[in-house]
C-alpha cells in the first residue's frame, strides 16, 4: 500500500480526544456519561443553534434537572458524611462537542460541584479538514470506540454503567457494546451491528484495533437512557428490555440505591435536596420512591429509610395526583438476552428503522 493511499484512509483515533484527570485503575464500578442532552440541555438541531452553543460561557449552559447530584451520589455513594467511599467509583464524559468547548464544560461541571475522571470530546476538526462533512453528525463509530477504549483500562471483573439520552443512538450504542463485551455477539456479527447503527464502510474497518482490545471478564451492568424532550423513545423489544429509560435523574439515583452506589441514609436528604434546590415536585419524587419500595419489597430488601421519606414528603400537606410509573423497577435484575445472533441482527435493524422514522 501506497504512503498516498495509507494516507487517505479514515483514521477514527483522530477523532477521540481524551484527557485522563484523575488515575483510578481499580474502580471496580465505573459510569461513563454522555455530555449533549444527557447532562447539558443541548439544541443543535439546526446551524444558528450550533452556533450559539460555540459562544455559550459556563453560566448560560444549562444543567439537566438533577444530573450534578445523581452523578455526584453514583460516585462518592455518601456525599454530606465522612463515611463518603475513600476510594469513588470512576466517572467518565463522554462529549460529541469538540475539543474546543472542554474547557467551558469543564467549569460548568466544575460549577456543579463535581470532580470526575476522564472525559473525551470529539475532534471535529479531523472530518472537516478531510473534507468528510458527512460524518460530522455520526457519532456511533466514535462513541464505540471511546466506551471500547475507557473498558480496557478498567481492572478485571470491572462493572460499567453507561448513561446516555433518546436523541440519537445512545441506547442502540451501548447495548451493541454490552451484547459484544458479554459475548453475545461475535467479532463478525457485532460489525454487521454497527454497520446497522450507521457505520460507514469507510470507517468500520478504523474500529478494527478498538474491537481487538482486551475486554474480558467487563461487563455493562446498567444502560440508563434520558428520554429527552421532543423526541419520541422508540420501545423495541426485547432488546429495548435490557435498557433503562428514566423521565428525571431521581429514578437515576434509585438504580444507583439499588445497585449499593448509593447509601440508604442518602434517600432522604437527596430527596429533600431534590425538592428544596432543584424544584423536583412532592409528588414526583413520593412516585418513584413509592414504586422503589414495591420493588424492593419483591426481593425483601429492607425499605425503612423509603418509608422514612415518603413520610416527611407527605406529612404535613397533602400530595397531589401521584404518576403509576409502570416502567420503573430499581433492584429487579435486567433480563438475559435469549435471541440467537442472527435473531439479534433482525431485531436490531427494526429498531434502528424505527428509530429513523419516529416523529420529533
Amino acid at each position: 500500500m501506497s504512503e498516498s493511499t495509507s494516507e487517505a484512509r479514515y483514521r477514527l483515533d483522530e477523532l477521540i480526544s481524551t484527557e485522563i484527570l484523575i488515575h483510578e485503575p481499580y474502580s471496580s464500578i465505573q459510569i461513563i456519561c454522555d455530555i449533549d442532552k444527557t447532562y447539558i440541555e443541548t439544541k443543535f438541531e439546526t446551524p444558528m443553534a450550533m452556533l450559539k452553543i460555540a459562544f455559550e460561557n459556563a453560566e448560560q449552559k444549562q444543567t439537566v434537572t438533577g444530573a450534578p447530584i445523581a452523578l455526584l451520589a453514583g460516585r462518592w455513594g455518601n456525599f454530606t458524611s465522612d463515611q463518603s467511599n475513600m476510594q469513588p467509583n470512576s466517572l467518565h464524559f463522554v462529549s460529541a462537542s469538540p475539543p474546543q468547548l472542554r474547557k467551558v464544560i469543564r467549569s460548568k461541571l466544575a460549577m456543579d460541584g463535581l470532580d470526575w475522571s476522564s472525559d473525551t470530546f470529539k475532534n471535529q476538526a479531523y472530518n472537516i479538514k478531510t473534507r468528510k462533512l458527512r460524518f460530522l453528525k455520526q457519532h456511533a463509530a466514535y462513541k464505540t470506540a471511546t466506551i471500547l477504549k475507557q473498558m480496557s483500562r478498567a481492572a478485571k471483573n470491572s462493572q460499567f454503567i453507561l448513561i446516555g439520552d433518546n436523541a440519537e443512538l445512545d441506547a442502540f450504542i451501548y447495548l451493541g457494546v454490552k451484547l459484544f463485551v458479554e459475548k453475545k455477539l461475535s467479532l463478525p456479527a457485532y460489525r454487521e451491528y454497527l454497520s446497522l447503527g450507521g457505520v460507514n464502510d469507510e470507517v468500520l474497518p478504523t474500529l478494527e484495533p478498538y474491537l481487538q482490545l482486551d475486554l474480558d471478564d467487563l461487563s455493562v451492568a446498567g444502560i440508563l437512557i434520558r428520554k429527552a424532550p421532543r423526541y419520541e423513545l422508540v420501545d423495541a423489544p426485547p432488546l429495548t428490555e435490557l435498557v433503562l429509560p428514566f423521565d428525571h435523574f431521581f429514578e437515576v439515583i434509585l438504580h444507583f440505591h439499588a445497585w449499593g452506589m448509593v447509601d440508604q441514609s442518602m434517600i432522604w436528604p437527596i430527596s429533600r435536596q431534590l425538592h428544596n434546590e432543584y424544584g423536583y415536585t412532592r409528588e414526583d419524587i413520593v412516585s418513584a420512591l413509592e414504586r422503589c419500595r414495591d420493588c424492593f419489597s419483591k426481593t425483601n430488601r429492607g425499605t425503612l429509610h423509603i418509608e422514612e421519606a415518603i413520610h416527611r414528603l407527605s406529612a404535613d400537606v397533602p400530595l397531589g395526583k401521584l404518576k403509576e410509573m409502570k416502567g420503573f423497577c430499581p433492584g429487579l435484575g435486567i433480563p438475559d438476552l435469549n435471541l440467537s445472533e442472527a435473531e439479534i441482527l433482525t431485531a436490531s435493524k427494526k429498531w434502528v428503522e424505527a428509530i429513523a422514522n419516529r416523529k420529533h
